[in-house]
């Protein structure tokens, strides 16, 4: 009978135990939610402000990350702040690869860390996180990332490796960069590797391409820079 009751005691201890434990991760569960919720709304508030007030926008987007470090996005938007915007490249650099920390398969984080290391020339690291960033197939915007291998190629004389980045970025369907950009950088290369035909084709294709006359003035200065090229290469 004692036994019984010792039995029937223990139960109901460890079912209290039971109550008690879950209670208190229910706790954990609701506060991580709610981090994860103020997180959400400080960063969506951030990137009202971006045009309008940048330096809010900063501050909100840091609030985001003091509620989830691991807020992958306010990390990528600070990595543009500071890296882009305000010259600090080193902290834009630790914030995109904080960003790739948390998920290395974010493409954005890659192409822009790429571009940190590109305006420090340091090409090699550059071409790596470029090419980091198309490994992952639902990147919406490869052909940023191939318009950036490009050039990097470029600059350490892969040209045909860089043609090849180029036409990949022609072929992406809907583009987000401007397509006179990529017949620019392939009027560059085909004159870089003495193909003064391509080059003028190309040259041309980008000034009909650039409705807004953005590029224009440059571009007639490449196209007269090339004939003169041409004509001291006649013998």
């Amino acid at each position: 009978m004692l036994l019984c009751k010792r039995k029937s005691y223990l139960r109901w201890k460890g079912f209290v135990g039971i109550c008690v434990l879950m209670g208190l991760l229910g706790c954990i569960t609701t506060a991580t939610v709610e981090q994860q919720r103020e997180a959400d709304g400080h960063y969506q508030l951030g990137r009202s402000y971006l045009q309008t007030d940048p330096q809010r926008a900063t501050v909100l987007f840091e609030k985001a990350i003091d509620f989830n470090p691991n807020h992958r996005e306010a990390h990528l938007e600070l990595g543009i702040i500071y890296g882009e915007q305000r010259g600090r490249i080193d902290v834009g650099e630790e914030h995109y690869k904080q960003a790739i920390r948390i998920d290395s398969g974010y493409s954005e984080a890659h192409n822009n860390l790429g571009t940190i290391y590109a305006r420090q020339a340091r090409w090699d690291e550059a071409i790596e996180e470029y090419r980091k960033a198309l490994e992952n197939p639902t990147y919406p915007w490869p052909d940023s990332a191939y318009y950036n291998l490009a050039l990097a190629l470029s600059r350490l004389d892969k040209h045909d490796e860089a043609l090849i980045a180029l036409r990949n970025a022609s072929l992406v369907v809907p583009l987000a960069m401007p397509i006179v950009l990529i017949h620019r950088e392939f009027g560059r290369l085909y004159e870089k590797i003495g193909d003064i035909e391509l080059a003028r084709a190309s040259y041309q294709e980008a000034i009909e391409a650039d409705d807004q006359g953005t590029y224009r003035e440059q571009l007639e200065t490449y196209l007269r820079d090339l004939e003169v090229t041409f004509r001291e290469d006649q013998p």
